[in-house]
């Protein structure tokens, strides 16, 4: 990958990290305990629903569900290349690792939003991965680089045979299906722009969901005050950026450095993910904004 395609991967996450900050932080702030729970359920659906994808794509190209599939083909968008830690046991039932540093947590701190990540860092992983494995997979995370004190995250993931269905442990492992024929070919690797922007999509809509279930129309309009104070802070950012690349922050340099389509009607995901309407309030409360505070 060259250094032009990791700045824009990195500016794809980090926009996404801190969009979430923004509406995170009013859900918390201002909707009280019910806001809490809309956060928490919004990063859990927004999960269930990411290793739900996961595994359905894997079992349709014929590949076993395990923690290393989950970890290698079962992607949905490429690796980034601030992370930094060891994989200390890598093995299909089980997976030890450390996080030493984490671009998600970095982006929360420079926020003053780590509680909010550590409350994203709870919810999202076993959410995600116990959806992806049958809700076989059990999840440690006994330090995070969110929580105060802790230099590194510390993962545990299991996933043993033993906790499964014969159906499930044949789905999973190879050695469980005698007539198994592993692919030839590996999956391709994921899109930057398509991963990104699924996860863009479906957070707010997961957000917007949840936030009317749990606090009515008073949470609809928290999503919406969180999205416009993110814009006019995307806008500063996306303006430093290109200031410092000798660029200017025009409708060209927002594609590249988006991974949303300049025109939200062209967005087709918002068939699946446009709850309690979530694309009008992304119009309405990101587009035109962040567009008006960069005078495109």
């Amino acid at each position: 990958m060259s250094k032009q395609q990791d700045m824009q991967l990195s500016s794809f996450q980090d926009s996404w990290v801190i969009m979430y900050a923004y509406i995170a932080r009013e859900l918390y702030y201002k909707g009280g305990i019910a806001g809490e729970a809309a956060l928490r359920e919004a990063v859990r659906r927004y999960a269930r629903n990411r290793g739900r994808n996961n595994r359905e794509r894997l079992l349709a190209a014929n590949i076993k569900i395990n923690l290393d599939t989950l970890f290698h083909e079962g992607r949905d968008r490429p690796g980034e290349c601030r992370f930094e830690g060891p994989v200390l046991r890598e093995q299909e039932d089980e997976r030890i690792l450390h996080t030493h540093i984490c671009p998600y947590a970095d982006v929360w701190k420079e926020y003053d939003a780590k509680w909010l990540g550590r409350i994203y860092c709870e919810e999202f992983h076993i959410a995600a991965y116990q959806e992806f494995s049958f809700n076989s997979a059990k999840i440690n995370l006994s330090r995070s680089l969110t929580q105060d004190g802790d230099d590194r995250c510390w993962f545990t993931h299991t996933m043993r045979p033993e906790n499964m269905t014969a159906e499930e442990r044949k789905l999973c492992f190879a050695e469980y299906d005698p007539g198994y024929v592993k692919p030839s070919t590996p999956m391709a690797k994921p899109d930057p722009r398509g991963g990104f922007n699924m996860m863009w999509l479906s957070m707010v809509g997961f957000f917007v969901q949840c936030a009317q279930e749990y606090l009515g129309e008073t949470g609809v309009s928290l999503v919406a005050v969180g999205l416009r104070k993110y814009a006019i802070e995307q806008a500063k950012v996306f303006t430093r950026k290109a200031h410092s690349l000798e660029r200017e922050p025009d409708r060209e340099f927002v594609a590249e450095f988006l991974p949303l389509e300049m025109d939200i009607d062209a967005e087709t995901l918002w068939d699946k993910y446009d709850l309690c309407g979530a694309k009008e309030i992304m119009r309405n409360c990101f587009y035109k904004i962040l567009f008006k505070e960069l005078g495109i």
